[in-house]
């Protein structure tokens, strides 16, 4: 140990120094290794930090993504209730708005009544079609029988006729040269007149049986009618019963139902407003159904593969996180999908860096959840390999 004086401001101090302590020696003669050694695990320490950095990918320019179903009309008239107002939650099949009913009510009424009677009117058919069908056929076979028969008897009268008028003419030539009496030819001229008269009868008969005939093949040929008039009323059947079935839908359609379970995420109409069809009515939404699209610069996308672990801090909710998945990589550029295009007349260029809209699933929580609009940020672990059997990016 030794003792310095020193002199300072007047004052006479003593120092003592260790300088012959044998730490101090040591530490002196290692301090170039121990220097080196401390830069070495400086270097590993910014390496570390330096890998975990490119292996996340970063990004703010992202936000919460929903399908937003629009609820409009099919048809067209008087709101007369809306049932849900914005923030309501919803069960498909729930009742949104309703429209007036009655007209389209009345106008089912009538088409169902106008149904009813061609039932009635192909019942009625369908009865004389069978009578008929099973009385024709027997009664063509009735008609003939007694033609056949009615010119059985005219041939018979006709033959009757021949006879006494042969008689009657020989008769006749007797009492001219007087070798037959008078009473023989009257006889014979009265049994002539009673077989000309069975003949005119038996000619009235087989007419009678003709025009039987032919009533009974009239009635035959009905047959083929009546079928043809059953037909056709089974064709005005299905036109009405077409007819009462979009009706039907008319009317429910009046009545305009959630399709999913969801929230109202705006309302667009009022009680008591006339609406047309397509007129939208609600704007709605599924919560469980929520995606996150982040829009990565091109430069990042190169180590960015679907099915990789995604951390997301969402604006609405500090110090919470959510956990997701990157789900797809998009195939064009946010600039592709541009409405105005970005022409370049004067040929001056200059190089942008696009954006590409990567989709990332969500886990969605009951508890503060994520709503469509929202601003977020995500990190994405690139660091985790894609598996082999994988989608693609």
């Amino acid at each position: 140990m030794t003792i310095d004086r020193v002199e300072r401001s007047g004052v006479t101090t003593r120092r003592r120094t260790i300088g012959g302590h044998p730490l101090v020696t040591w530490l002196r003669r290692r301090r170039r290794a121990l220097l080196l050694v401390g830069g070495a695990v400086l270097l590993v320490a910014v390496g570390l930090w330096q890998s975990g950095r490119l292996a996340h990918v970063t990004e703010s320019d992202a936000r919460v993504m929903a399908d937003l179903v629009t609820i409009t009309s099919r048809v067209d008239g008087w709101v007369v209730r809306r049932a849900v107002t914005d923030g309501d939650r919803i069960r498909a099949g729930a009742e949104l708005v309703i429209i007036d009913q009655r007209e389209a009510e009345l106008q089912l009424a009538e088409l169902r009544a106008r149904a009813a009677s061609i039932r009635l009117d192909r019942e009625r058919t369908a009865t004389e079609l069978h009578m008929a069908e099973a009385t024709a056929p027997s009664a063509v076979t009735v008609a003939e029988a007694r033609r056949a028969a009615a010119e059985a008897n005219l041939g018979a009268a006709q033959s009757e006729v021949d006879r006494t008028q042969r008689d009657y003419r020989r008769t006749d030539a007797l009492v001219n040269n007087q070798f037959s009496s008078r009473q023989t030819w009257d006889l014979q001229r009265s049994q002539r007149d009673q077989a000309m008269d069975r003949q005119r009868a038996a000619q009235a008969q087989l007419a009678e049986a003709g025009a039987a005939v032919t009533d009974a093949t009239a009635r035959l040929a009905g047959i083929q009618v009546l079928r043809q008039q059953l037909e056709r009323l089974g064709h005005d059947a299905e036109q009405v019963e077409a007819q009462i079935h979009r009706k039907e839908i008319e009317v429910s359609d009046r009545v305009v139902r959630s399709p999913v379970d969801g929230v109202v995420d705006r309302k667009f109409v009022e009680p008591g407003e006339y609406v047309i069809p397509g007129q939208r009515l609600l704007l709605i939404h599924d919560p469980r159904a929520v995606w996150i699209e982040a829009n990565l610069k091109e430069t990042k996308l190169v180590n960015v593969r679907p099915g990789q672990p995604v951390t997301v801090s969402v604006d609405a909710y500090p110090g919470r996180n959510f956990s997701g998945r990157v789900e797809r990589v998009g195939d064009a550029a946010t600039s592709a999908f541009a409405l105005l295009p970005s022409p370049n007349p004067s040929g001056n260029f200059t190089k942008i860096t696009q954006r590409v809209p990567v989709r990332i699933a969500i886990d969605q929580q009951e508890v503060d959840p994520l709503r469509p609009g929202m601003m977020v940020e995500v990190d994405i672990d690139t660091g985790v390999p894609r598996h082999p059997d994988g989608p693609g990016p």
